[in-house]
C-alpha cells in the first residue's frame, strides 16, 4: 500500500485531509486485518465507498493504513 493507494481510491484532496487529521482512530493490528479482508474481497471501488462509509476517524485510520504510513508503528506492535 501506498500514498497512490490512497489517491487513487479517494482522490488527492480527501487523501491529504484523512493523513492531516490530528485524531484518527488508533490504527491496531485488528483493524489493519479488517482493512486487509476488506480490500480483499471488494473491488477497488466498494472497499472505497466502504471505507467512506465509517466514522471520520475511523475512515481517517483507514486511509493511514491505505498509504502505508502506520505500517512501521503495526511492525512495531508485532515486535
Amino acid at each position: 500500500m501506498s500514498l497512490r493507494t490512497a489517491v487513487n481510491l479517494w482522490g488527492a484532496d480527501v487523501a491529504a485531509r484523512a493523513l492531516a487529521d490530528d485524531a484518527p482512530e488508533p490504527v491496531t493490528q485488528e483493524l489493519a486485518r479488517e482493512v486487509s479482508r476488506h480490500a480483499g474481497e471488494l473491488t477497488d471501488a466498494a472497499f472505497a465507498r466502504w471505507a467512506l462509509a465509517l466514522p471520520w476517524p475511523r475512515f481517517c485510520a483507514v486511509v493511514r493504513i491505505a498509504a502505508g504510513v502506520t505500517r512501521t508503528d503495526l511492525l512495531k506492535e508485532d515486535a
